[in-house]
């Protein structure tokens, strides 16, 4: 139980540890990369940080309180693709967003680092992914924070 434990202080360690990643990234990236994609067919760095704090607020967030808050808790879907289309403000400043996501992701951890040890094995069913634990959804919420920032980065290197 002791080496779970720390898997998930380590988890939630890195998934604080996007906000300076991002900040980093944030802070190399020229006045001019943020509403130019950074290859063919890519979304602007500047949607791309939009739809990570967009996941974030919309999609992870929600889903994490109600896999804690419900029982066996039927997940809704979040069409992004919709909701961005529906909701993204291109000349939004870009710190802006940053700063909202940090916002967001500090009081996240916070409340997870807060949760007994066994809400990280509650579960809920997703209509695609079938049924997971709080565990592995904060797992992809890391991983698409991760995809994110490399994706950023790639666009300052490019």
């Amino acid at each position: 139980m002791e080496e779970l434990d720390t898997y998930r202080q380590r988890l939630l360690s890195a998934l604080e540890g996007v906000i300076p990643a991002l900040s980093k990234t944030m802070g190399v990236m020229p006045p001019n990369g943020w509403q130019h994609p950074y290859k063919q067919g890519a979304h602007t760095s500047h949607y791309t940080l939009a739809h990570l704090c967009a996941l974030e607020a919309q999609a992870f967030n929600p889903v994490l309180h109600r896999i804690v808050e419900e029982d066996d808790s039927l997940l809704p879907l979040f069409d992004d693709p919709s909701w961005m289309a529906n909701h993204y403000k291109p000349d939004k400043p870009a710190q802006l967003i940053f700063e909202e996501f940090a916002i967001l992701r500090k009081q996240e951890v916070i409340w997870l680092s807060s949760l007994p040890l066994g809400c990280w094995c509650n579960t809920a069913r997703h209509p695609w992914w079938g049924v997971h634990t709080l565990q592995w959804w904060v797992e992809l919420q890391l991983d698409y924070s991760h995809q994110h920032v490399a994706d950023l980065v790639a666009s300052v290197t490019s």
